[in-house]
């Protein structure tokens, strides 16, 4: 194993050196996409979730929803942050769970991300981002309801904190470390797709499986309909992308990567059912 990991290296930095123009222009539009379509919305959305959940957000949540979900109040408290604050921050909040598979049936994208940067900026359609997003949370509760019962019951010991803001600005910082040093990453072998594949639609395709922001951009170009358009990208988010499995397995080293793996090609696959669906029932009331 270490072997092939040396090749693989040696490769990159003969890569690095052979095509550094490109690397460099494909870095420019990475750090582009972080600081204009990805900072605004994670930034604010992770810290805020930290500020409530070091709030003792927990505390307030109902207990018969726990028992129906069999799950505790502060997973609860998680799963309902996760749908306004996305993936991987939902992973590192699991991380104090005993519950593996909440890591895998909790999979949400940030709403803000979707409906604004997408919906607005690259698609122009939010009747199609709205069915992306309906479909992408409902195979999710589906998920959650579908696999409660391997839930197991979880205590969770909170820790009392002076300094709730530091606290949670450190923890927000750490996150984003994290996410954005696996973007950058990533577009080394976004790079390398985009020299070696030339077909547009494909290219689309395996950069969005690499890293979802940037394959959604590339998608949003396609010359397509906008109801492939939105199939593709619903793929995409509720894949996570290669580069999200990264940050989750980096903030949360409970997760077991084959299992999450199965678990997010099931979730691509409840969703495009319910896609479908909600695409006929939109197209016969309209």
């Amino acid at each position: 194993m270490k072997k092939i990991l040396i090749i693989i290296v040696i490769f990159l930095e003969l890569f690095l050196l052979m095509y550094s123009k490109e690397i460099i222009k494909e870095f420019t539009l990475t750090i582009n996409l972080i600081l204009y379509t990805l900072m605004p919305t994670m930034f604010f959305q992770i810290f805020l979730s930290n500020l409530l959940i070091s709030s003792d957000l927990y505390k307030y949540m109902t207990q018969k929803i726990c028992d129906y979900l069999n799950i505790s109040k502060y997973e609860l408290s998680i799963i309902l942050i996760s749908l306004f604050s996305g993936y991987p921050n939902n992973i590192r909040l699991l991380k104090k769970s005993e519950n593996e598979y909440l890591n895998y049936v909790s999979n949400y994208i940030n709403p803000t991300f979707l409906l604004i940067t997408v919906g607005s900026i690259y698609l122009h359609n939010i009747r199609i981002t709205l069915l992306i997003y309906l479909s992408h949370i409902l195979s999710n509760i589906i998920m959650l309801l579908i696999f409660k019962y391997r839930y197991k019951s979880s205590k969770y010991n909170h820790l009392i904190t002076n300094n709730i803001y530091s606290n949670s600005l450190n923890n927000t910082i750490n996150t984003l470390k994290i996410v954005f040093s696996n973007l950058l990453f990533m577009s080394i072998l976004t790079t390398l797709i985009s020299l070696i594949i030339k077909d547009n639609f494909i290219k689309s395709i395996i950069l969005g499986i690499l890293e979802f922001s940037r394959g959604i951009y590339e998608i949003s170009f396609l010359n397509i309909s906008i109801y492939l358009k939105g199939f593709l990208i619903l793929i995409i988010i509720t894949f996570g992308s290669i580069s999200i499995h990264f940050q989750s397995i980096c903030l949360n080293n409970k997760i077991k990567y084959i299992k999450f793996l199965i678990f997010r090609i099931l979730n691509v696959l409840i969703s495009i059912i319910i896609y479908l669906l909600l695409l006929f029932i939109s197209e016969l009331i309209l």
